[in-house]
């Protein structure tokens, strides 16, 4: 064993820092740890409309630690990606969910990330989909790893979210199902539906919204128009039902509701029949309780993150996470549990906003870029006509038994691809799978970006960096999966047992969320490289 020589001046204490020393321990693991992941929600929400909260923002950023430069650490800032770095602290190169869909050369076909035809849907009808194609564990696959006791279960009204939170291991996995109107899991649980929850479907809670009309929450119109815009903005949404109030209506209910603040009302009433089953945060072994709030996500692609309707998104949030707060500290006591607060990504403003604003934004036809692309290819190679086999958004797959031959070889092809597109006025970037499986740590930031979301199985093998702000896909909304700060940077709070409040400057990032609630609460779990402990919000 190494010895190490201190200063004689370290040796001379005083009585009453010696009894600090000897009396200081480690404050026991929460009883419940509840990770809150908000889809789509962009940092500037919780200081835009501070003023305004009077809910559960107001308590977690003046009572919580608050990291105020938190970024992802990928390029793939979709919904699963997201989700599964929450859940695991690992980046898409490594728990391999590189974005909500793929392509699968098996299957000739686009898959969704959570499709899993072994599997059924229980509690109601549903798609079929498990959490198998994450390849790591998650928070609550260790902690039923080390507490057979232990009770893991996630909520939200997308699959994918809730299956990533959840992880392999856990209780449950619970989302909404339009098919019933019904909240559902999956056959893959053993333990299939708690009664609880089948008591709550029975309730028929989306029936109730029938006919409900969305309102501003505020009276006051000039604060939206002072904190967001006008109400009215060309390619918001479809261009048609783009003013309050919304009405929802009679029919169709099931699958209207999830394009309003009512979806994330449904989520967390179902979120609470577990918290009123005593299951959680009631005995000896620490529970885990996953949230995933995705309206904000939905009216964002619809309307875009300045538009009113996303303001008032957010002020009927805080309210909602209050009502969350206020349950966790009746049902176990918010002394005994931790609360981790973040987002899946960000999303950026209309393309025609920013415009506005001065800035080089566009949209492009993302079948024509490609189309124009497999044309050229055909032309340049005409002995290998077939040489893709997907390109969409900024992905392009090879189909690689078309280069076996040997009349072209693939690294013909994508040098001569990447030439082409490099020319292209909004083209800031192509990467290829080989590029970005050999990048080092010394590589330039946004290669390191595209590297971390890199999964050789299921990544495509040429990526376009588009410019900032192009947005290619359709004349309506706005979408993220970018590797630029807007779509990168998000909150993380942290609430509750066991945390020191104040803000922090320090890099962060939400992969940072469950090695840290892991310490706290005597798990290990593995970390990449370029991850952290957020140690400074540990008392």
């Amino acid at each position: 064993m190494r010895k190490y020589a201190y200063p004689a001046s370290w040796l001379i204490v005083s009585a009453a820092a010696a009894w600090s020393i000897v009396s200081f321990r480690v404050p026991p693991p929460p009883r419940l740890a509840v990770v809150i992941v908000v889809d789509q929600l962009r940092p500037d929400y919780l200081t835009r409309f501070s003023e305004l909260y009077a809910g559960g923002f107001k308590t977690l950023l003046a009572n919580g630690a608050n990291f105020t430069n938190a970024a992802y650490r990928h390029a793939s800032t979709y919904t699963a990606s997201g989700h599964a770095s929450v859940s695991t602290g690992l980046h898409p190169s490594t728990h391999g969910m590189i974005g909500n869909s793929w392509y699968d050369p098996t299957q000739d076909a686009v898959v969704n990330c959570v499709a899993d035809d072994a599997y059924a849907a229980v509690g109601g009808p549903g798609e079929r989909a498990s959490p198998r194609p994450l390849l790591a564990d998650t928070l609550g696959d260790l902690l039923k790893r080390k507490h057979g006791g232990s009770k893991v279960y996630a909520f939200s009204s997308k699959d994918r979210s809730a299956l990533m939170l959840a992880g392999r291991g856990a209780d449950g996995a619970f989302w909404y199902s339009e098919e019933c109107g019904c909240f559902v899991t999956s056959s893959y649980y053993e333990n299939g539906m708690p009664q609880w929850l089948a008591a709550f479907n029975a309730t028929r809670p989306t029936a109730e919204y029938a006919g409900k009309v969305w309102k501003r929450f505020l009276a006051d119109r000039s604060l939206y128009e002072k904190l967001a815009r006008e109400d009215a903005f060309p390619t918001e949404a479809d261009g048609k039902a783009v003013t309050f109030p919304h009405a929802l209506p009679q029919e169709d209910i099931a699958t209207r509701i999830q394009m309003t603040p009512f979806d994330d009302e449904l989520t967390l009433q179902a979120a609470l029949t577990a918290l009123d089953s005593g299951e959680l945060g009631t005995d000896g072994e620490p529970d885990l309780l996953a949230v995933g709030f995705s309206a904000t996500d939905r009216i964002g692609h619809l309307y875009g993150p300045y538009s009113q309707e996303a303001m008032d998104q957010n002020l009927r949030l805080d309210r909602l996470l209050a009502d969350l707060l206020a349950a966790i500290d009746r049902r176990v006591g918010i002394e005994k549990t931790v609360v981790a607060l973040t987002a899946d990504h960000g999303v950026p403003p209309l393309v025609e906003e920013m415009q506005r604003r001065g800035a080089a934004a566009s949209r492009v036809n993302s079948d024509e870029f490609w189309q124009r692309a497999r044309d050229a290819l055909k032309q340049h190679f005409p002995a290998a006509p077939d040489l893709v086999a997907y390109a969409g958004g900024n992905r392009l797959y090879w189909r690689l038994p078309a280069f076996r031959n040997g009349a072209v070889k693939r690294a013909a092809a994508e040098k001569f691809l990447v030439e082409r597109l490099l020319r292209h006025p909004l083209v800031a970037g192509v990467y290829t799978a080989s590029e970005l499986a050999n990048a080092s740590d010394r590589a330039p930031e946004m290669t390191r970006l595209f590297a971390n979301a890199y999964f050789q199985r299921r990544s495509p093998h040429l990526i376009v960096h588009f410019n900032e702000f192009v947005y290619p896909r359709n004349a309506f909304g706005t979408a993220h999966g970018t590797a630029y700060p807007y779509d990168r940077e998000v909150p993380v709070l942290l609430y509750g047992a066991g945390i020191r409040p104040g803000n922090s400057e320090r890099p962060a990032g939400p992969e940072d969320i469950a090695p840290t609630l892991a310490k706290m609460l005597r798990l290990k779990m593995a970390q990449d490289p370029d991850t952290r402990i957020l140690s400074e919000a540990l008392q």
